[in-house]
């Protein structure tokens, strides 16, 4: 392909399925190709609960969910073009991580109106070791794009995250009602994760809590949409009955993101509410076992990757855990 004209006529479509973190892990991405072409008009096809929080944070100037009808064509043996999707492809250079050995999705991108189409891998290879959001950005290059030969080279490329204004508003909401009485600052855990294997056990969780409140931290509990048992598992497991934590559920990521934006600290599995607190620079400790933080650790300028040896969860000490968020959170203000 030959590299991008960086002109005003620049039409950039990026599609992104997948669960949160891989989402997130895109980002860094969609920042580089702001800077690099800065007079192009991106469109971002992606999961349709952080379209809001991607279109808020300057990444992208149109914004559609993947779920649509409308792209069911890409791996159809005949690609039906709808009015959209002729409107969203013909006259774009489309840059899509998906799953497609048999390149039918750039064939039909191109059918459907692109001018060029690059798909790459959404995920990097088991055993591999380049990291997801390096391989993500990597999809860039045959744009002309330079993209930075290591992790560390990404981190000068995140992307400022801003939730929009009704995120805001909603998170205060949520703030006001179960923080607004009581002083300490507040450190968020999230005990959830896309894989049982990758869940801190309940106890251990429980166990942060009360080190934190003993320390006048106040311990707030993420419960997303799968969450519910963990939860409930992790508050049964308090050790004293008059140890209070309150608990936050389902929320969209931007309204999260303004949340956790007044954090104190964070610490989590992981997961995509991992990747978001890092990303929003919220000093962040990742909780790892099985999945290699090689890969998959989450980005940002004050983040803690604690491994347990073993590769199994239950192996993880919570006394390490708390020394790495003491150090994180030591003379260190909460993000702005």
């Amino acid at each position: 392909m030959e590299p991008l004209a960086q002109d005003r006529h620049n039409r950039v479509v990026c599609i992104r399925p997948g669960a949160l973190g891989d989402t997130l892990l895109a980002l860094p991405a969609l920042a580089l190709l702001r800077r690099a072409i800065p007079a192009a008009r991106v469109t971002y096809i992606g999961r349709r609960d952080a379209l809001a929080l991607i279109h808020a944070s300057g990444l992208a100037d149109h914004v559609y969910p993947y779920d649509l009808a409308d792209w069911a064509g890409l791996f159809a043996t005949k690609p039906r073009a709808t009015a959209l999707a002729r409107e969203t492809f013909t006259h774009t250079v489309v840059v899509a991580w998906l799953r497609d050995e048999d390149a039918r999705a750039a064939t039909n991108l191109r059918r459907l109106g692109a001018s060029a189409a690059v798909v790459a891998p959404p995920r990097p290879t088991e055993g591999g070791d380049v990291h997801a959001a390096l391989l993500a950005a990597r999809a860039l290059s045959p744009l002309g794009i330079a993209v930075p030969a290591t992790v560390a080279g990404l981190l000068s490329l995140l992307p400022r995250v801003t939730p929009s204004s009704d995120d805001v508003v909603a998170a205060a909401a949520v703030w006001s009602s179960l923080l607004a009485r009581g002083s300490g600052p507040v450190v968020a855990l999230h005990p959830g994760s896309g894989g049982a294997e990758k869940r801190w056990p309940a106890e251990a969780f429980a166990a942060l809590a009360a080190a934190l409140a003993a320390r006048g931290m106040r311990p707030l509990l993420i419960e997303g949409p799968q969450d519910a048992g963990v939860v409930r598992a992790v508050l049964s497991r308090l050790p004293t009955s008059d140890l209070a934590v309150p608990v936050v559920r389902d929320l969209a990521p931007g309204a999260l993101a303004a949340l956790l934006g007044r954090c104190a600290g964070y610490a989590g599995n992981d997961s995509g509410v991992s990747h978001l607190a890092a990303l929003l620079g919220v000093p962040t400790v990742a909780l790892f076992g099985p999945t290699d933080p090689a890969l998959w650790a989450p980005l940002g300028p004050r983040i803690a990757v604690v491994r347990a040896p073993s590769g199994r969860m239950r192996d993880l000490a919570v006394a390490e855990v708390d020394v790495a968020l003491r150090a994180l959170l030591a003379g260190m203000p909460g993000p702005s």
